[in-house]
């Protein structure tokens, strides 16, 4: 009797030193951090706006996770303000994060670490008393090289002092407000899910398809049309003259880069006033719509054309290098038709991106795969006859586009969405796309080199859709745990099976890697029948299961 109650005792003992140490430990971490508040004038008048910088500033070694975390297991730093009827607050403004990879993980992690400067832009109200108090509250999850502690809630606050209209104003702690860093993606607003599609690993083969969505722009039927006249533009100018010619596409090409990566650019500076509607379901569904309705002219449902004037401009007759430049400023208006729906597509995607390099990084990559053509077709003008003619084909090009908007709207919707119904959806959008244009579009019919193509696209299109349907493993749910208890304890003992213990927590990002790696093999799924499995679950502290 005393072998069997040690032997069922001591486990439970363990347990519990295991929580004292966890727990032990929480709480000498609680100093991880020191915050500070600041506001950059001595005080605020009435009905006026007003910056703050929240100063977070972390002792070594410890940091804490970026406001956009690149993995969505990480719980991502937040600014939460109290309600307040003197403030209004319009804009939270996180630091640049940092790229780095630790022991506890296997992937790179977004973090803070050292002094953060987080500002914060609000008004107050003209009911504002003499003295107003911003508080509100800091969640974030501390981190080292080897551990995460569970995520905490830190309470701040900021006086603000309420000016007379004859009070004048000081500026003061300009070493807060002086520098704060344009070329960011971290303002606490935009849903955009970057990491699908734009996370760190991601972030080169997103630039390769804008490129190659900028080459197959070449194809459309506003676009196309104009290339031999402005090849031959380039012959008729520099005759006989291959170096001459190259300068003068380059330069087309930059026109087109110039325009295209303004626009990008302004396009993510505005996103951070677009970003904080990115939340509302309507703003989200009226995106959706836009992209649809665009997408109808593509399928040839509408059409809308630039008047002759402004299609001149594209293959006039300016001479010089100044001349190709001008042209290539002036072929987005020209292009506006065929390319324009695409074009809002990605401008919507990157402001609601809200970083302006790389809006700026992105419009330029696709202007060069729109002009890197010009540059190869200036050097051999020659063989501008062998190029295909416009006709049938491009309304099949056309008609890929459009299944390409119709695929955004879909992906703009997905917080809309029920996770489990959108992971069927969006393949079988794919899939079905594939099958369209592999066995009943006919567009292109008398052009066998398109068809070649499309042909390609659609298998393409159907084994990209049946990847994102196969399942990422039954191991969670084949893997019988059970919440520890006492009783449960005592029965899986009397089974002699060896017993694991699994302590478990919502934030904790090796339990999550674990479950999605470990727990997800089929040969651990297999070995796992040979022990009784227990879950402690330590999200909130100390489990009741450990009672």
């Amino acid at each position: 009797m005393i072998k069997t109650g040690l032997k069922t005792k001591l486990p439970i003992i363990l347990t519990f030193f295991i929580l004292f140490a966890l727990t032990s430990f929480g709480k000498s971490t609680n100093s991880i951090l020191k915050i500070e508040t600041y506001l950059s004038t001595n005080g605020v008048y009435k009905g006026q706006d007003f910056n703050a910088a929240i100063v977070v500033k972390l002792k070594e070694p410890w940091h804490i996770n970026s406001s956009k975390p690149l993995d969505e297991f990480v719980v991502p730093t937040e600014i939460r303000f109290e309600e307040s009827e003197y403030i209004t607050i319009t804009n939270i403004h996180f630091p640049p994060h940092e790229i780095k990879n630790l022991s506890f993980s296997d992937e790179p992690l977004a973090v803070y670490q050292g002094d953060i400067i987080i500002t914060v832009s609000g008004k107050i109200l003209e009911r504002a008393q003499e003295k107003v108090i911003l508080k509100g509250h800091l969640l974030y999850q501390g981190c080292n090289d080897q551990v995460c502690i569970a995520p905490k809630d830190t309470p701040f606050s900021l006086s603000i002092p309420i000016l007379k209209s004859t009070d004048p104003i000081v500026f003061q702690n300009s070493e807060y407000f002086a520098t704060e860093e344009l070329f960011d993606n971290n303002s606490q607003s935009s849903t955009f899910d970057v990491k699908a599609s734009f996370a760190r690993e991601g972030i080169f083969l997103t630039f390769i398809l804008i490129f190659l969505g900028g080459l197959g722009l070449n194809l459309t039927p506003c676009v196309y049309p104009l290339i031999p006249i402005t090849v031959s533009y380039f012959g008729g100018q520099v005759s006989g003259k291959q170096g001459k010619k190259i300068i003068m596409a380059i330069l087309y090409v930059l026109g087109i880069a110039v325009i295209n990566s303004t626009i990008g650019t302004l396009a993510a500076l505005s996103g951070e006033l677009l970003g904080t509607f990115m939340t509302n379901p309507f703003v989200l569904v009226f995106i959706a719509a836009i992209l649809i309705t665009l997408s109808l002219s593509m399928f040839g449902v509408y059409e809308f054309r630039l008047p002759s004037f402004m299609m001149n401009l594209g293959g006039g007759s300016r001479t010089g290098y100044f001349g190709s430049l001008v042209m290539g400023l002036t072929m987005g208006i020209v292009a506006a038709p065929c390319i324009g729906p695409l074009i809002i597509g990605l401008l919507t995607y990157v402001a609601s991106i809200g970083n302006p390099f790389l809006g700026f990084a992105m419009f330029f990559t696709l202007s060069l795969g729109l002009g890197v053509p010009f540059i190869f077709l200036a050097f051999f003008s020659s063989k501008i006859n062998s190029l295909p003619r416009s006709g049938e084909w491009m309304v099949g090009v056309r008609i890929i586009f459009g299944l390409i908007l119709v695929g955004m709207a879909l992906y703009f919707i997905n917080p809309l969405i029920p996770k489990s119904i959108y992971g069927i959806l969006f393949p079988l959008y794919i899939i079905g796309s594939g099958i369209y244009l592999l066995l009943l579009s006919k567009s292109g019919k008398n052009a066998p080199a398109f068809i070649f193509i499309k042909q390609i696209i659609a298998i393409a299109a159907i084994i990209l859709g049946t990847w994102f349907l196969k399942p990422e493993g039954k191991a969670l749910s084949s893997m019988n745990w059970k919440p520890f208890t006492e009783k449960s304890y005592i029965t899986a003992l009397e089974t002699e099976k060896p017993i694991i213990l699994d302590f478990y927590a919502d934030w904790c990002i090796p339990c999550k890697e674990m479950d999605k790696f470990t727990f997800s093999n089929s040969e651990v799924v297999k070995l796992s029948n040979q022990f009784s499995l227990f879950k402690i679950n330590l999200t909130s502290g100390i489990s009741p299961e450990t009672f």
